[in-house]
């Protein structure tokens, strides 16, 4: 390996995610050692991979997805992969809406990082999600795939055998939203999970002048972790800040949802799908959250976190934060609701 290689493949061992960002992986010890969750919950992933390897994942994924349709209390699947980050959720200068938009995923292409993906596999509870051995899939067909790679003389790309890292989750949804309404209770949450309204391919980087938002959507989980004591008042307040961010949209006199928005307004529609994840495990004595939203835009989104109605929810499940927040937009390439 030449020294230019070196530097690229160290960079892409270094690449960002979850794990190094904000928490740990769950452990078999964890879900041994602490009480198992009640109602549904998502076995959720976040790994890296490597470009020559993504046509197999899409494949070893879609299969899976048909698989799981035999399986007793599965609701729903959803491939995503990352394409850039968030600058509204740090507070940055709202000038800088949307400039990281698809950074991650113009960086895989150029070769500098590995790609990112995210995996949720829904259940309607933790004994059906063990008992479709949906982890030892993921261990024996995906994992292997997670190994960086370089180039040889002639530029091919060769498998080496430096593992690429990962992470993986037990999370239950404390609440969730859509367009029809908020929903905290179980059977509730049961119908929004298997009823994903994801978009699959869409045109995450058209971001027209006009404000169209046909045919675009994209995704994005704000990772934090918080002090574990708190977990029960993290909950509520989170569940009221999913309320505002669901009901509200730009300009308020819109007698709908509110205006496509574009980078050089304020204006925004309200949030196609919103829900707080809450691993059901701690980790020492932090506990991880995954606040998953589906909008119709980047700008859409970017623009919901200069609102002063969403700012002023939001302060009060901020001040619990001892990690994070990071907020990646995803694109959704399988989506995949029970047959």
């Amino acid at each position: 390996m030449n020294r230019r290689e070196f530097f690229t493949t160290a960079g892409i061992l270094s690449a960002t995610t979850y794990m190094s960002a904000c928490g740990s992986s769950t452990s078999t010890a964890q879900e041994q050692t602490q009480a198992k969750p009640t109602g549904a919950v998502s076995l959720y992933y976040e790994f890296k991979i490597a470009g020559p390897e993504i046509r197999n994942l899409m494949s070893n994924v879609s299969n899976q997805a048909t698989a799981l349709d035999s399986k007793t209390g599965f609701l729903s699947l959803s491939l995503k992969q990352m394409i850039g980050d968030s600058t509204m959720v740090n507070n940055f200068d709202p000038s800088l809406k949307g400039v990281l938009r698809s950074a991650y995923v113009d960086a895989a292409q150029a070769g500098r990082r590995p790609f990112i993906y995210t995996l949720l596999i829904r259940f309607n509870s933790y004994d059906n999600l063990i008992a479709s051995s949906a982890k030892d899939w993921f261990i024996n067909t995906i994992q292997p795939q997670l190994f960086a790679y370089t180039k040889d003389a002639s530029g091919n790309p060769v498998k080496t055998q430096l593992p690429l890292d990962y992470y993986q989750g037990i999370y239950q949804t404390v609440a969730a939203g859509d367009a029809n309404g908020v929903y905290t209770t179980q059977t509730d949450i049961l119908t929004f999970l298997k009823n994903q309204k994801d978009i699959a391919n869409a045109q995450y980087q058209t971001i027209p002048t006009d404000g169209t938002t046909s045919g675009a959507s994209i995704s994005v989980e704000n990772h934090v972790s918080i002090d574990d004591t708190n977990t029960a008042t993290v909950n509520d307040k989170a569940t009221a800040l999913l309320t505002v961010a669901q009901q509200t949209y730009q300009p308020s006199s819109n007698a709908t949802d509110g205006d496509s928005g574009t980078l050089s307004d304020s204006n925004y529609q309200k949030a196609v799908t919103t829900e707080i994840m809450q691993n059901a495990y701690a980790s020492g004595d932090t506990r991880d959250y995954l606040f998953h939203g589906v909008w119709k835009s980047v700008a859409d989104h970017e623009n919901s976190h200069v609102d002063p109605r969403f700012m002023k929810a939001a302060g009060p499940v901020g001040a619990y934060v001892v990690a994070g927040p990071w907020e990646p937009f995803y694109q959704t390439m399988i989506v995949h609701n029970k047959s």
